[in-house]
């Protein structure tokens, strides 16, 4: 029977006992640094979460603090009646990727999507701060909530109306299960450089473009549903219920009943008579006072 040299032995023993304490070493890397790299991606995805969260409570403040928000035009001048929104107006994406809102959007679409302004310096009004972490968030909106859409009511105030609890009454945008939905907002690994037109991104978890229909994939996202926008509007509106039902029912406000001479529509005709022109009303006297 051959022998090995003595040195060959303890030289292969030596080489035996590292691989055993490398593949040891591996085992117990692994099993501490296993969790806590789960653990680190469960934060930062919850992190994004909450973000997107403190998001749509900006995106629903923004619908019911409209009239007060744009009660001016950018240069501080107070408008009249006629021009100042009804609550429950959500802002227009960023569709150049540049941080700002571009108005008017949706034209011709039944949704719009771009990205979340940062906000809207001319009413100082932030949907998020990003500036000390910078996230891309992704925004998909019916656009017959959008604050300008040269859709409607043009000339002279270019939105829906009149939006109510019951008009337009439903959501187009749809996520897997989830239907009836305003606004959609979500994080993906979808981020175009700055400057890019956003209108022309194929987005992964835009499913059915016809349809509106998105799914989660690997996506962080939240939802407005009609339900919730209806409750956070009504509710703002029922808290001035009283003063809102003495206003006088010819006078232009966005409380009153719609009507638009220069450009009528059967939800909002072209004259009532002894009416001031209202083209912003949405009609929530008929819903509201007895």
């Amino acid at each position: 029977m051959p022998r090995f040299p003595a040195n060959n032995q303890q030289g292969y023993a030596l080489l035996l006992l590292v691989l055993m304490l490398f593949m040891a070493g591996s085992a117990m890397l692994y099993s501490t640094m296993g969790p806590q790299a789960n653990k680190l991606k469960h934060q930062a995805s919850q992190k994004q979460m909450d973000i997107l969260e403190q998001a749509k409570t900006n995106l629903l403040l923004h619908a019911v603090s409209t009239p007060e928000l744009y009660t001016t035009d950018s240069n501080g001048n107070f408008y009249a009646g006629n021009r100042i929104p009804s609550p429950g107006y959500l802002p227009c994406p960023d569709i150049n990727n540049n941080g700002t809102s571009n108005t008017p959007c949706g034209q011709g679409e039944e949704i719009v999507i771009g990205r979340l302004p940062n906000g809207l310096a001319t009413r100082h009004f932030r949907f998020i701060d990003n500036r000390s972490s910078p996230v891309f968030i992704w925004y998909a909106v019916d656009s017959r909530y959008v604050i300008q859409n040269s859709d409607y009511n043009n000339p002279p105030i270019q939105r829906y109306a009149p939006l109510n609890r019951n008009q337009p009454g439903e959501g187009r945008i749809h996520l897997d299960n989830q239907t009836d939905l305003v606004a959609l907002l979500f994080i993906s690994d979808q981020k175009p450089p700055s400057g890019t037109d956003l209108s022309a991104i194929s987005l992964d978890n835009l499913t059915n473009p016809t349809l509106n229909r998105f799914t989660r994939q690997s996506t962080r996202a939240v939802t407005i549903s009609h339900q919730e926008w209806r409750s956070q509007v009504q509710t703002r509106i029922q808290n001035q219920r009283t003063a809102l039902c003495q206003l006088d029912t010819q006078i232009a406000h966005w409380f009153n009943e719609c009507n638009n001479p220069e450009s009528g529509s059967p939800s909002c005709p072209a004259s009532l008579t002894g009416h001031e022109p209202n083209p912003v009303g949405s009609n929530w006297r008929a819903i509201l006072c007895p």
